[in-house]
Formats: structure tokens, C-alpha cells, sequence
């Protein structure tokens, strides 16, 4: 089903068709510790893939409104599989908004069945991505990278790699930039196979550049601009991310009540949803859910171009901190109302259970946004060093 047809494609209505058939296999790449190859040979089989290719690329040009509809919808068969695409959709709707060569080339590729990974966190960055550890040593043709990279998930599916690194002006300060290049057979080295609680088959790979070379073609952007393309764009980043989550919550939300639907319990001799205690649980989950949602549906719709970058940022990674923080209660008032049972490798709870914690843990750190969010309302200066002076 390609993008560039002259019918364009309803990627809500994809994920809905695609998300079953993920399912049945999620708990086996749980389990396993395995990537899902086949999935994502699916999502670029059917174009979902190149939903935010924009129609000057040859693409359908998908509004953020639909992408996040899309990987709820998605999240909800197999969180791993949502998350591991996100990488991939969110990273070339920000690069497609750059405009020019890069975006042109990228784009096509994707038509083509490219799939991209994103390597921007790094030991010791904090997810202040913006200041790459990742060293560029400029050399004749293009530079010369060194450097780790954590947490570069989709990395077993993907055929280029997005990275960041920063390479040193005259004054001996730190300019950052970013490439987006094919995988390359040297120069990358996997240093320790992703292994977590949660998120388990997103093949989130910790990873070495050494002595990696780029050729200058595969530059992203102007050098010393990555800042301003994380804060311009982070609205396909948080809110994708988001979205992810609040899919994981609305799964739970449904199994929950399908579950107490069906179990009976001996004392009344009716379903356990006759049960005031879970009728309890339930609305507040549901109440959960459509806070979520409709913070997650403000920041989709908020004004995205003619606005501060750094207010911009703060204002996204603020509703990302507090969706992915009412998901988790979601999931977790859904354990309480599941029992034990809720606990078994059998039920699919315990797997959501795992992955939703994820999202509390996804840069930047809760207290860092709101101490940001924080300082923007009180209007102190957000980088006044120490931390505690402006």
C-alpha cells in the first residue's frame, strides 16, 4: 500500500487492522527478549512507515492529530512494536520540517522501505540531548565520530541510523549537529543488548562509535542548530511518545472491564463488575484516561510554528511528564483491580504494567521539566547556573 497512490491511506484505520495481528505475538517477543522483524516489515509493507512523508516527497503528509491517533491505536496490540516505530515517524516528520536536501533524501528513502533508529541519549547527558557527548572530529570529506550511545532503540530493524555529536569551533566551544546515515557495516559497535523489565522487544541497544566515518552529504541541518530542531519540533516528539502510553492505558482500561465483565464471584453469584470497589477503580481509570487524553489532544493542537522554541519545549515535555504519569496510574489502578492474577505471565496486564513505567523514565526527568516549567512561570531564568541563582 504505498503512500504516494492516488488514494491516500487512513493510518487510524491501519493500526486498528494491524494491532490484532501484533498482539498475538507480543507476549512471545516479551518473553523471548526478541526484536519484531515482522512487524516492522508490515508497518513499511503498508506504508504506515512513510505516514509523515509530506505530499512535496511524494507522501500522504499525516497531521500529528492522525500519528497520534495511530500509535495509541498501535501501543495497544504491542507497546514494543508502537515505541520502536515512534523512533522512526517522529524522527523524519522532524527532519521532513527542516526542509532541503536532507529532508528530500530522507523522505524518498523512506517511500523506498528505510527505517530509521535515533541515537541521541548518552551516558552522562541527562536528556539534555542538545549537548552531545558523541565527539565529530572534521576531516577531509566529512567527520569522524566517537562516542556511546544508550537506549538506541529499534536499532536490530533499522537500515539508517539518526545520531548527534558535536565537534569543536575556534574558540574550542561545543557545536552540535546531527546526521542520518545508512547503517553502516564499521564503525558501530554493540556494546550491551537491551535486556529490561519493560519495553522488552524494543531492541533499545546500548551502543560504541568508534572511529566512525560520515561522509559530510549525510549532515542534517546547519552545524550548531540540533537545539533549535529538537525545540521546534518536539511536538512530533512528546506527543508521539505520549501517545504511546495513553494507547498502553486505554488497552489496560478495556481488558480491565472486559475481565471483570466475565469473571463471576461465588458470593453474589454475579460478574465481579456488580462489585462497588471495582466500579470504583474503573471510573477513576476511565477518568485517568480522558485527563490524558485531553491533555495529550491540547498540545496536538496547540500553535506549533509561530512560537518560542524554549517555551515550546518546556510547555510539550510538560504534558509528555504529565500523560505518561496518569498513564501509569491507569495501569496501575488496573493491577489493583485485577488482583493476583494480574501478576501472571498469562495476562496481558502485567506486560502493560511493565512497559507503561517506561514512559516515567523517558527524558527529560520529571523534575528537571518542572523545575523548568517552574522557573517559565515565575519567570527566573531556566539555565542560571547554580541552579538555585537567577
Amino acid at each position: 500500500m504505498s503512500t504516494a497512490s492516488a488514494t491516500r491511506t487512513d493510518y487510524v484505520a491501519l493500526a486498528h487492522e494491524l494491532a490484532p495481528r501484533f498482539a498475538e505475538n507480543a507476549a512471545r517477543h516479551d518473553r523471548d527478549l526478541t526484536f519484531p522483524h515482522e512487524n516492522m516489515a508490515e508497518l513499511v509493507r503498508t506504508g504506515y512507515t512513510a505516514m509523515t512523508v509530506p505530499p512535496e516527497f511524494g507522501g500522504d503528509g499525516a497531521s500529528l492529530a492522525e500519528l497520534c491517533e495511530a500509535q495509541q491505536v498501535l501501543a495497544g496490540g504491542c507497546a514494543s512494536t508502537a515505541f520502536a516505530v515512534n523512533m522512526h515517524v517522529h524522527g523524519l516528520a522532524m527532519i521532513a520540517r527542516l526542509g532541503g536536501p536532507s529532508a528530500e533524501w530522507a523522505c524518498r528513502a523512506v517511500r523506498d522501505g528505510a527505517v530509521i533508529s535515533g541515537g541521541f541519549s548518552e551516558p552522562g547527558v541527562g536528556g539534555n540531548w542538545w549537548h552531545p557527548t558523541t565527539r565529530a572530529e572534521e576531516v577531509e570529506g566529512g567527520y569522524v565520530l566517537n562516542g556511546r550511545k544508550g537506549f538506541f532503540t529499534g536499532f536490530p530493524g533499522a537500515t539508517h541510523l539518526f545520531l548527534s555529536a558535536a565537534t569543536m569551533d575556534d574558540r574550542g566551544l561545543p557545536q552540535p549537529m546531527a546526521f542520518l546515515i545508512p547503517k553502516p557495516e564499521k564503525g558501530v559497535r554493540v556494546t550491551a543488548e537491551w535486556d529490561a523489565a519493560g519495553m522488552r522487544a524494543t531492541g533499545s541497544h546500548s551502543l560504541a562509535l568508534e572511529d566512525l566515518f560520515i561522509d559530510e552529504k549525510w549532515m542534517v541541518g546547519e552545524l550548531g542548530t540540533l537545539p533549535l530542531l529538537f525545540m521546534s519540533g518536539v511536538h512530533w516528539a512528546w506527543c508521539s511518545f505520549a501517545s504511546c502510553f495513553v494507547g498502553i492505558a486505554r488497552a489496560a482500561l478495556d481488558h480491565v472491564v472486559r475481565t471483570q465483565q466475565q469473571r463471576v464471584i461465588s458470593v453474589i453469584g454475579k460478574p465481579n463488575a456488580h462489585l462497588p470497589g471495582i466500579q470504583f477503580k474503573v471510573a477513576e481509570m476511565a477518568a485517568k484516561v480522558a485527563a490524558a487524553r485531553a491533555h495529550l489532544e491540547a498540545a496536538i493542537h496547540a500553535e506549533h510554528d509561530d512560537v518560542d522554541p524554549l517555551r515550546h519545549y518546556v510547555d510539550m515535555s510538560v504534558m509528555k511528564t504529565t500523560v505518561t504519569r496518569l498513564a501509569h496510574e491507569v495501569v496501575t489502578l488496573g493491577m489493583q483491580v485485577q488482583g493476583g492474577s494480574g501478576l501472571a505471565s498469562s495476562d496481558p496486564l502485567q506486560r502493560m504494567y511493565r512497559d507503561v513505567v517506561a514512559g516515567l523514565l523517558v527524558p527529560p526527568a520529571t523534575d528537571v521539566v518542572l523545575e523548568w516549567a517552574g522557573k517559565l512561570a515565575l519567570d527566573v531564568p531556566i539555565f542560571a547556573e547554580p541552579r538555585w541563582v537567577g
